[in-house]
């Protein structure tokens, strides 16, 4: 075993009793980079108390090694600053901020103890610590309340926050309504830890489950981008249908949506098919019963970004519109939705099986045999338009114009259409169709719409 010849300064002990490493955190010191070490070694020689908090603990005790890695400290903000007068004043009122050392981030907070959350959101006021305790008595989470002493390897767990990540329960520090009155959100991240690290569904702890069903009017108050934010990562789970069907269960969704939510069996059935969809086209399916116009009013409310509304109107501008079984349809619809393709194929796969009702809809067993056409087709041998507008003009002595761009365009649909990869071809075809002294505007555009 190789000698670790780094020296530690201790600092100040806490005011709990430790226990010892596991292997998994005993490990995880061991390969602590030396840029934290001096971070916490800068902190102990100003008398500190320091310790490693977190989702680090966490991650580690599972043998995961984290990507951030958070220090608390006994140290008040302005004494912090003075050790490391470049550090970023992250979020100074909560006594939080940034230390840079190398190339490494790492979150530094003071001790501290809160008061009073009058809007469910944040505490009305915030008090320094000198006890590690105290501190983690406010955590949310058994499993988000251990502390690791770095230099004394010591482990500190006084809330069995060990056993419950063996036994993946998700359990509150303290009271479960006392946690979700001090902000809200801690029933989005409850869910959320419910698919952490892993393929297997963890559990709510009874009385947090209770908690969250008679409490779930407070998501009202959140603000919308940070429920988002959450819901988010929820959906990207590996298991995100089973978390999105115990929210349902809890009325979770209907109160962050703010909308009736109707036939939830079916929704539930949707989801047990819906592993191969993606957290965009997750979270159309669970709005799947209200109008285009109605979803995207959510969406917007939620502060999604610019690229994932684009995604969901195209996604909805799509819906119901799927291909014949013929290759010229297939090329195109495959080129227009791109890598979307089979995420809205497998979306109208699961719609049809579980949630429509009209049988007069195109059967599921076609989205397969379409799906099925699709996976056989070769790429395309050119994946962009193959003439230009110079070239049209001079084969067609037409000015430059509308009718000109919507001969170039319907040009391209052909090329796609007949997979053509050859000025040649192009021409042979431009020779074939009907364009002269033709109403431009009933000419076939590069869409489905």
């Amino acid at each position: 075993m190789e000698i670790n010849l780094r020296n530690y300064e201790f600092g100040k002990e806490s005011d709990l009793d430790g226990m010892p490493l596991t292997p998994n955190i005993s490990e995880f010191l061991d390969k602590l980079p030396d840029e934290l070490i001096s971070v916490l070694n800068k902190i102990a020689l100003a008398n500190g108390g320091v310790w490693l908090v977190g989702g680090a603990v966490r991650d580690a005790a599972l043998g995961i090694y984290p990507n951030d890695i958070d220090i608390a400290t006994d140290l008040e903000p302005a004494s912090l600053l003075t050790i490391f007068p470049n550090a970023i004043e992250t979020g100074i009122a909560f006594g939080t901020i940034t230390i840079k050392s190398g190339k490494y981030h790492f979150q530094t907070t003071t001790l501290r103890s809160e008061e009073n959350y009058s809007d469910n959101r944040r505490p009305n006021s915030v008090n320094w610590e000198t006890s590690l305790k105290s501190d983690l008595e406010r955590r949310d989470f058994t499993i988000n309340a251990m502390a690791i002493d770095v230099a004394r390897r010591i482990l500190y767990d006084p809330h069995k926050g060990l056993i419950d990540l063996e036994n993946k329960i998700i359990r509150c520090v303290g009271l479960p309504r006392q946690r979700i009155s001090e902000d809200a959100l801690r029933m989005l991240r409850a869910y959320r830890f419910l698919g952490h690290r892993g393929n297997k569904v963890w559990q709510l702890e009874s009385q947090l489950k209770i908690a969250i069903k008679n409490n779930s009017f407070l998501m009202k108050d959140l603000a919308r981008e940070r429920i988002w934010q959450e819901l988010k990562k929820i959906l990207n789970s590996n298991v995100a249908c089973e978390i999105v069907q115990q929210m349902l269960e809890n009325d979770i969704l209907e109160q962050i949506f703010d909308c009736h939510i109707d036939n939830k069996s079916n929704l539930k059935n949707a989801l047990n098919d819906s592993k191969l969809l993606d957290y965009i086209s997750l979270l159309v399916l669970i709005l799947n019963n209200m109008s285009n116009k109605e979803i995207i009013q959510i969406c917007q409310s939620l502060k999604l970004p610019n690229k994932d509304l684009r995604i969901i109107r195209k996604m909805l501008d799509y819906q119901d519109r799927l291909p014949k079984i013929e290759k010229t349809e297939l090329r195109l619809f495959r080129y227009l939705l791109a890598e979307r393709c089979m995420q809205q194929l497998q979306y109208e796969l699961i719609i049809r099986k579980n949630l429509l009702i009209n049988t007069d809809e195109i059967d599921y067993l076609q989205v397969i045999s379409i799906i099925d056409e699709i996976q056989k087709l070769k790429p395309l041998k050119k994946d962009h338009q193959i003439i230009d507008g110079h070239w049209l003009m001079a084969a067609t002595n037409l000015p430059k114009g509308e009718r000109l761009g919507r001969l170039k365009e319907w040009l391209y649909r052909l090329q796609i259409e007949h997979d053509l990869s050859t000025i040649h071809e192009v021409s042979e075809l431009l020779c074939k169709i009907q364009w002269l002294d033709v109403d431009f505007q009933s000419w076939p555009k590069l869409s489905l719409l």
